[in-house]
C-alpha cells in the first residue's frame, strides 16, 4: 500500500462530555478517514454533540473495564492506524496536519506504534507535567488493551511493540489532568479490585501509591510504592516508562513531602533510583527542591546543577517530564542556591539566562537584583553602581519608554530591598506626577 493512502481511525470512549466533544473531534477533521466514538453511557448531550459533528457513535455498557470498553472501538475501526485520545485531549491543528504524516513514513516500516509527548494542563492552562504516551497505532488484530484501569497496549503473542518516537515533534494537549473525587473513588475501587485477582501486580500497586499521595496519605503511599519498586522485573528496571522509573519518581516525590521522612531512608531510595535509571533527571531535580526547602542551598545547588546536565545530556523522551514541564523554576532555584552560597557570578548568569527568555519573572529579577546589590554595595560603589544596574536593564532586557516595563523592574527593586537603585529609577526615569500615581497604587504618600 502506498503511503498517502493510509488512513487513520479516531477513537474515543466517552461519558458525560459533552463540554468537550467539540474540540475532541475538531483536530481530527481533514485529518482522519472516520471518527468513532463510543458512549459508555451519557446523561448529557455526548453522543448527541458527536454525531452531529459527524462521528459514527456506538453504545457500550460500562463494565467497569476501561480495555474492554477501548477495544470494542478499535473492533469497529477500518482505518489501518488508530489515534485513540480521551475527550479532553487533542492535538494542535499544527500537529494533527504532521500527524497525518508520520503516520504516512511509518507505515511500510517495522513501527507498529508512534510515541508522542503529552502536555497536562490545568484549569487555567498552566502546565503541570510532561510526559510521552502511546495514542498512535496500527490497527492489527493482536495489537489491543489490557486492564481494567491504566489500561496500555499489548500483543496478544506476547511480543514487544515496535515503538517510534516524536515525542519533540508531536504533542497532545489533555486538560483533565485534574479529577474529581468521584472519579477517584472509582479509579481506586479499579485498581484494587485487580490487585485482588494479581496482589504482586507492579503497575497497579504503583498506581494505588500514586492515588494515596494524590489524597496525602503518605504513609499508605509510600508503603505501595515501595512494594511496587521491589517487584519490578529486573530486566525492566532499565525501561523508562510511568510504571518502572515513575514509580520510583513517586516515592521519592511522597517522600519528600512527607514532614516525617527519615533522611537515610531517602538518601537509600534516592541511590536505586538513579543506579537503575541513570538518565533520569527528575531524581536529582527533586532531592534539589526538597533540599533548598529545607535551606540547605550547597546540597540543592549540586542536585539542580546534576539534574539539568542529565537533562541537557540525555534529553527528555520518556524521562525527566518533571523538570521538564518546571525547567524555568529549576534555573531559578538554582540561581537562588548561588545567591545564598555567595556564587553571584552564577546567581546573575543563571537569573540573566531566564530573563532573557521571559523578562516578566518577578522572582527571578528580584533574585538577580538582590544579587547586583550584594556585589556592588559590598564593593562600595552605591548609587553609582546602581546607576550601572538600570543602564544594563534598560539596554538588554526592559524598554523603559514603556511605562509597564519601569513600573515592573521598580517592584523588582523595591521587592529586593535595593535602596539605591530605587532612588535611581525613581529620579531617571519617572516624572513627578508618575511618581506619586505610583506611590499612591502603592499605598504610599498618604
Amino acid at each position: 500500500m502506498q503511503g498517502e493512502m493510509v488512513k487513520i481511525s479516531q477513537c474515543m470512549i466517552v461519558k458525560n462530555e459533552e463540554q468537550n466533544m467539540e474540540r475532541a473531534l475538531s483536530w481530527g477533521k481533514g485529518v482522519v478517514s472516520e471518527q468513532i466514538v463510543v458512549d459508555t453511557g451519557s446523561t448529557d448531550r455526548t453522543a448527541e454533540i458527536a454525531a452531529q459533528m459527524g462521528a459514527t457513535v456506538y453504545e457500550f455498557p460500562w463494565v467497569n473495564d476501561f480495555a474492554a470498553a477501548k477495544n470494542y472501538a478499535i473492533s469497529k475501526a477500518n482505518g489501518e492506524w488508530i489515534a485513540f485520545l480521551d475527550a479532553d485531549e487533542y492535538f494542535s491543528l499544527e500537529d494533527a496536519q504532521k500527524l497525518l504524516e508520520y503516520v504516512k513514513g511509518l507505515h511500510n516500516t517495522k513501527y507498529d506504534n508512534l510515541m508522542t509527548g503529552l502536555v497536562n494542563l490545568d484549569s487555567r492552562g498552566n502546565i503541570q507535567s510532561v510526559i510521552t504516551q502511546c495514542r498512535i497505532f496500527r490497527n492489527l488484530p493482536g495489537l489491543r488493551y489490557e486492564g481494567r484501569i491504566h489500561e496500555h497496549l499489548v500483543m496478544a503473542d506476547g511480543s514487544q511493540i515496535a515503538t517510534a518516537e516524536a515525542v519533540k515533534e508531536l504533542t497532545i494537549y489533555h486538560t483533565g489532568y485534574a479529577q474529581g473525587e468521584q472519579k477517584r473513588i472509582r479509579n481506586r475501587s479499579l485498581i484494587e479490585a485487580e490487585l485482588l485477582e494479581n496482589p504482586d501486580d507492579y503497575r497497579m500497586l504503583g498506581y494505588l501509591g500514586s492515588d494515596y499521595h494524590e489524597s496525602k496519605e503518605y504513609e499508605k503511599a509510600e508503603q505501595m510504592l515501595r512494594r511496587a519498586l521491589s517487584l519490578i522485573p529486573e530486566k525492566e528496571k532499565k525501561i523508562y516508562s510511568p510504571a518502572t522509573s515513575g514509580t520510583a519518581l513517586l516515592l521519592l516525590i511522597t517522600m519528600t513531602e512527607n514532614p516525617r521522612t527519615d533522611e537515610r531512608a531517602l538518601a537509600e531510595v534516592y541511590r536505586q533510583a538513579t543506579e537503575c535509571w541513570p538518565e533520569e533527571a527528575d531524581y536529582d531535580y527533586v532531592m534539589g527542591h526538597y533540599d533548598v526547602s529545607l535551606g540547605d542551598f550547597v546540597h540543592g545547588e549540586q542536585y539542580l546543577k546534576q539534574a539539568l546536565g542529565i537533562l541537557e545530556k540525555y534529553g527528555y523522551g520518556t524521562r525527566s517530564s518533571l523538570l521538564s514541564a518546571e525547567i524555568e523554576k529549576a534555573w531559578e532555584l538554582l540561581a537562588v542556591c548561588c545567591y545564598n552560597n555567595g556564587n553571584l557570578s552564577g546567581c546573575v548568569s543563571y537569573a540573566m539566562m531566564l530573563l532573557k527568555e521571559d523578562p516578566y519573572l518577578m522572582s527571578t529579577l528580584t533574585v538577580l537584583l538582590r544579587a547586583f546589590r550584594r556585589d556592588l554595595e559590598g564593593a562600595g560603589q552605591g548609587e553609582a553602581g546602581a546607576a550601572q544596574v538600570a543602564a544594563l536593564l534598560g539596554k538588554g532586557l526592559y524598554d523603559f519608554q514603556n511605562l509597564k516595563d519601569r513600573l515592573f523592574v521598580l517592584r523588582a527593586a523595591m521587592a529586593a530591598d535595593y535602596g539605591s537603585l530605587t532612588r535611581v529609577l525613581e529620579r531617571e526615569l519617572f516624572t513627578p506626577e508618575e511618581l506619586l500615581a505610583v506611590k499612591q497604587n502603592l499605598g504610599e504618600g498618604r
